[in-house]
């Protein structure tokens, strides 16, 4: 931080000149970004595939060679170092041209790519240090480079308000007239260039990137460990062995609930063990010793009765992608306290580097969470029907009807539910080869007595279509048609629809109740779908959203309706 107090125009040009040499690559990616931000701002989209990859590469690519400028500024072969950013780098523009072709990403897509690009930034942190001895150098390294990345974030705020308050100022005083794109102008340039260049200038390098010395321990800072997050851990500590107490007094099961507080505890104490690392190892300071050494231990009992907790949750509902995910992360818990424990808070840096690798291997490829979650839960579905006498796939909705009317209650609502749960988290994608669009899930609740429907909506939604629609040839005239305006009434699968026009007109039209379902935007269209347009001969109709309300096959009714009526 040295920098920031002698800062001059000289010293600037000279630290993002050696910025520029360190971080070449990032550089490059960082000022990428910054143009196409700008251009967008001015000219609009380019296109979705084009927009995403413009922003999604340069952005986690600079990143991703912060991370291998690190790594590899420290190989005695230039050579290697060059080869070795050179092929990590391709790879990543490979896997950053794949992920534009998608325009929008499912959840298990989603959930891989932000694992991977934590992944990245967390190795910032710890990627030069696996060598032996260097606790206290990935202890400096890091908490300064929080430091730096914090500054940064501050100045390029701080700028950035500045210069917005400038330009309003500039505004009302002399009565300018500023375009609107110049204030996100400005936001671009000090958020997306200065202040991630700002953070690079500051991130430690040569000898202080390994600097070996414990730090002397401010006064404050101590307080904070001592009398903030000393006294709040200890208040879930004493929390959670009460409740302990309470589960064996009462001989029950811990609540699902209780995870989440345990969870806590286990960060409160990562972060205080990270925090107080050079007391622990200076003289005196006997309380933080005693502390630090024996919380792992304490944690021991907690992360059993998470295990319980979890194991419940699992025996009575079945599995979910956060309920695995929970379950690892206790067991990454257990080996952080082991780990602790018989090395006594030493190489603390592999519980960074463990976190980061484990979630990149359970977020990404056919072993992640995601695919054993969509697979196992598919199979017990498919086990299901085909022990039913169902082998035809994928079911329609008039099977998947039957297949509830001939197994128990229990069996159709817990399969309802799981393939429920999959429609919502995969959408269609995931089970296109199991059902289809037209079955209606989640409507199947288990009673006692017998089975009862809850009700089940579908949506539908084309706002760009209906933004760009013309009065086509033969109409003259058109109106905007709302929920209020319409009537209907099913027969079996065909719903009659009856628009009322201001004038008093009335006009009606037919429409499949299946066909509605199969066209429920948020699970079954991956791009933007065909308009639905419902005709009768005199009038046309063109649907901009509704939202379908099922109850069963004979209590069908739309909650919101509306659209374009076109009339000649």
């Amino acid at each position: 931080m040295n920098f920031l107090k002698r800062l001059s125009l000289r010293s600037l040009a000279e630290r993002y000149g050696l910025c520029f040499k360190r971080f070449p690559v990032a550089m490059i990616l960082v000022i990428i970004l910054t143009c196409f931000g700008i251009y967008l701002n001015h000219n609009g989209s380019v296109g979705v595939q084009m927009d995403f990859f413009l922003s999604f590469y340069p952005a986690t690519g600079a990143l991703l060679a912060v991370a291998l400028s690190l790594l590899t500024e420290d190989f005695k072969s230039r050579v290697k170092a060059v080869i070795t950013q050179a092929v990590v780098h391709l790879m990543w523009f490979g896997v950053s041209a794949y992920l534009a072709q998608f325009d929008s990403f499912s959840t298990p897509q989603l959930i891989a790519v932000s694992a991977t690009v934590a992944a990245i930034g967390l190795s910032i942190f710890f990627i030069c240090f696996y060598h032996k001895n260097q606790e206290v150098p990935f202890w400096n390294f890091s908490i300064r480079t929080i430091v730096s990345l914090a500054a940064a974030g501050a100045i390029g705020g701080i700028l950035t308000l500045g210069l917005l308050l400038l330009v309003e100022s500039l505004k009302m005083l002399f009565g300018l007239d500023i375009d609107s794109v110049v204030y996100m102008d400005i936001w671009i340039v000090c958020m997306v260039l200065l202040a991630p260049t700002l953070f690079m200038i500051l991130i430690p390098r040569c000898e202080n990137k390994y600097f070996t010395d414990l730090p002397k321990y401010s006064g404050f800072a101590k307080g904070v460990m001592q009398y903030l997050f000393l006294p709040l851990l200890g208040l879930y500590l004493i929390t959670l062995y009460s409740y302990a107490a309470k589960i064996l007094i009462q001989w029950s099961l811990p609540v699902g609930g209780v995870s989440y507080l345990v969870s806590g505890s286990m960060v409160l104490m990562v972060l205080l063990i990270y925090f107080t690392y050079p007391i622990q190892h200076l003289e005196g300071n006997k309380l933080f010793k005693h502390v630090t050494r024996w919380l792992p231990v304490a944690m021991l009992p907690l992360l059993a009765l998470m295990t319980v907790a979890i194991g419940r949750r699992l025996s009575d509902y079945g599995i979910t992608v956060s309920r695995l995910y929970l379950l690892v992360f206790n067991i990454w818990c257990y080996g952080v306290c082991l780990w602790l424990i018989f090395t006594r808070n030493k190489r603390i840096w592999l519980i960074p580097a463990s976190f980061a690798l484990i979630l990149f291997l359970i977020s990404v490829g056919p072993q992640s969470i995601a695919n054993i979650t969509l697979n196992k839960l598919k199979g017990e579905a498919r086990n299901a029907f085909t022990t039913a006498g169902f082998k035809q796939f994928p079911l329609s909705a008039d099977q998947y009807e039957a297949w509830t009317n001939k197994v128990d209650k229990k069996t159709a609502a817990s399969i309802d539910s799981k393939l429920d749960y999959l429609e919502d988290f995969y959408r269609y994608q995931g089970l296109e080869d199991l059902i289809g669009k037209d079955v209606v899930l989640g409507r199947i609740s288990q009673m006692e007595d017998n089975r009862s429907s809850s009700s089940g909506y579908e949506y539908y939604s084309n706002s760009i279509m209906i933004q760009r629609m013309d009065i086509p040839a033969g109409y003259a005239h058109l109106e905007w048609i709302e929920t209020g305006d319409c009537l209907e009434h099913v027969d079996d699968d065909l719903m009659t629809i009856i628009l009322a026009t201001k004038n008093g007109e009335k006009h009606t039209f037919e429409v499949s109740v299946k066909s509605l379902i199969a066209l429920d935007q948020e699970r079954w269209q991956r791009h933007s779908p065909d308009p639905l347009v419902l005709q009768n001969g005199e009038s046309m109709f063109v649907i901009n959203r509704y939202t379908l309300s099922i109850n069963d096959k004979k209590t069908v009714d739309f909650v919101n309706l509306e659209g374009l009526l076109f009339t000649k």
